[in-house]
């Protein structure tokens, strides 16, 4: 499937951001507290005294300074209609272009916010605008969500990803996670998110696809007509590419690996040596819990949005290619990639 870069941050970010920052759900009266990184709040505060800190994609703005400045910029103006803190002031303004002066700021915040653009030019872009109006010295602190986690593994690394995922009851009983008893939300999400780039591969063979074919139009005459029905899933979100047991055979293969790492995994699990011998050993019972499973959790998603999630070592190759930054310490923190990265002092264009 392609998609515009402006069509993906339009709808899967900019206007997922303006709904969650004015949604309340029914049973809870307020949003729980926006998340404050212990990492971020260091690296502010061991800014010196009266410095000017330029928070890009600030959301709630919620880092300050005890005695310098922070300039929250943010492109959603309904976020930035939260409370503010009285020493930062807040912009709308996009991250791919910073309504500042060259050289000006001492630090620079940049959380989560080169994940939620879509191309690789536009990420760039942005860290080269960040490096234009920092002071030369200057550090800048970045996060991003990473490809690698520690309970899970995406199936691509340009996402739709679940927000406020509901546990979904199927016949009665809660769908059983194998991964850390502690990170069942963190699993599901990971499971339930949506590739949407085509991964490149060979065609399956023929023979196990007429097989493999005959089985799931087996097990789709025996599921509730609902599932399948345009009505019953209207938040289904556009780019998402589609899986139905009624597509053609090339769709239904390469649907099973975009669309529901869910299934996926749980059909490869059961893979044997003889490839034509694969969709024998499928049970019937698994098929309809897994397709069942699958639509009726993406049908109980509040939100979508989009991530490019980052490979190790994909972010500083990104940052040294504006040739703007050294490199000075990469971590790993919560399934982020965390890295803070030095403005290097050039005499000519700076």
């Amino acid at each position: 499937m392609s998609v515009s870069h402006a069509s993906l941050e339009g709808e899967y970010v900019h206007n997922v951001y303006s709904r969650l920052a004015t949604y309340q759900p029914p049973d809870k009266p307020h949003l729980p507290s926006p998340r404050v990184w212990p990492k971020v709040t260091k690296f502010v505060e061991s800014q010196k005294d009266g410095c000017l800190i330029l928070d890009v994609g600030c959301g709630e703005a919620k880092y300050s300074h005890p005695t310098g400045h922070v300039i929250g910029i943010d492109s959603c103006p309904d976020i930035l209609m939260s409370p503010k803190q009285p020493s930062v002031d807040r912009i709308i303004a996009h991250a791919i272009s910073l309504p500042f002066r060259n050289n000006c700021a001492d630090a620079l915040l940049n959380v989560s916010v080169l994940h939620h653009l879509s191309t690789v030019k536009r990420r760039r872009k942005v860290l080269e605008e960040c490096g234009r109006v920092m002071k030369p010295g200057a550090q800048m602190l970045l996060y991003v969500w990473a490809f690698e986690q520690p309970n899970g593994s995406f199936n691509s690394q340009d996402l739709l990803v679940p927000w406020n995922l509901h546990e979904t009851s199927i016949n009665g009983r809660l769908p059983k996670v194998k991964f850390h008893k502690n990170s069942t939300k963190e699993q599901r999400i990971i499971e339930n998110s949506i590739s949407i780039s085509a991964p490149s591969e060979s065609p399956p063979n023929q023979t196990w696809l007429n097989s493999f074919m005959n089985k799931v139009s087996y097990v789709k005459n025996s599921l509730p007509s609902s599932i399948f029905s345009t009505s019953a899933s209207p938040s289904l979100p556009n780019a998402t590419p589609r899986f139905y047991p009624n597509a053609s055979k090339n769709s239904i293969i390469l649907g099973i690996k975009r669309w529901s790492p869910m299934l996926s995994r749980r059909l490869a699990s059961m893979i044997i040596s003889v490839e034509e011998q694969y969709a024998d050993e499928l049970t019937d019972q698994i098929m309809r819990d897994s397709i069942t499973e699958t639509m009726a959790t993406l049908r109980d998603v509040s939100f979508y949005r989009f991530y490019h999630v980052f490979k190790r070592g994909e972010l500083e190759e990104l940052i040294e290619s504006t040739g703007m930054f050294l490199i000075q310490q990469t971590t790993f923190e919560h399934g982020n990639w965390c890295v803070i990265a030095e403005k290097i002092d050039i005499q000519e264009g700076v």
